[in-house]
């Protein structure tokens, strides 16, 4: 069995040499009354909510795709951009839970570049992350689910914020693989989670040291020290 690290992976001692098993850390969600040191933890969710479009809701057992308008990408949009411009201007570090678009983490990444943290050799992000003012993760459901997947699922990924079209999902992969996105935001691990998990690393979405950063790593540098949990993967 293989320990991943954020910059190596190791031989468990006492293990076979050459099986194909990762350990990975988690660091275990432990809910909103968490401490989080002096870094002000944000839920999208919670400022969308109360921009709830009831008219579209009604309409979603006919097209169950709409849901994603429920709660609209220009709405979740222009919350960001407010919470990242008050933490700017204010010198307060905030996280911000759940963001699903594009244009949400090109502002960061823009700003992780002001903080020369861009690594041109690779074209990829190496941020410390005690150092920006704004931090941000994604919802594990908003990475494994895609706008088509409605269809199917209806309201079994009713989520909040929504599961967006498929280039926004993709656009969500490539910035934890940047190195822009600080973490994967699991509020229940379940076996279904784990499985896609270990397809990500299986099927190269994310590499085994960027998934072990996004799961731990990064948001512990970032001032965050729950406990762990240990997430094996069969590669």
């Amino acid at each position: 069995m293989k320990k991943v690290y954020p910059d190596r992976i190791v031989n468990i001692p006492w293990t076979d040499l050459f099986d194909n098993i990762f350990s990975i850390d988690i660091l275990d969600w432990g809910g909103k009354e968490k401490q989080y040191s002096d870094v002000e933890v944000v839920f999208i969710s919670d400022l969308l909510e109360k921009r709830k479009n009831i008219e579209i809701l009604k309409m979603t057992d006919q097209k169950p795709a709409m849901y994603s308008n429920v709660y609209s990408p220009e709405d979740e949009l222009e919350i960001f951009k407010g919470l990242f411009e008050n933490a700017i201007k204010n010198k307060k570090r905030i996280h911000i839970v759940w963001v699903t678009l594009k244009e949400e983490v090109e502002i960061l990444e823009e700003y992780y570049e002001e903080l020369r943290f861009l690594r041109e050799d690779i074209n990829c992000f190496a941020p410390d992350f005690s150092v920006p003012l704004v931090t941000v993760s994604v919802k594990i459901e908003n990475l494994m689910w895609k706008g088509s997947d409605y269809k199917a699922m209806r309201s079994k990924i009713f989520f909040q914020p929504p599961i967006r079209e498929s280039w926004q999902v993709k656009a969500m992969f490539k910035w934890i693989n940047r190195g822009v996105t600080a973490w994967i935001y699991i509020e229940k691990h379940s076996s279904e989670i784990e499985e896609f998990l270990s397809d990500c690393v299986k099927n190269e979405k994310i590499l085994p040291i960027t998934l072990a950063k996004t799961l731990k790593y990064n948001l512990e540098q970032a001032g965050f020290n729950w406990e762990d949990r240990e997430l094996t993967i069969n590669y």
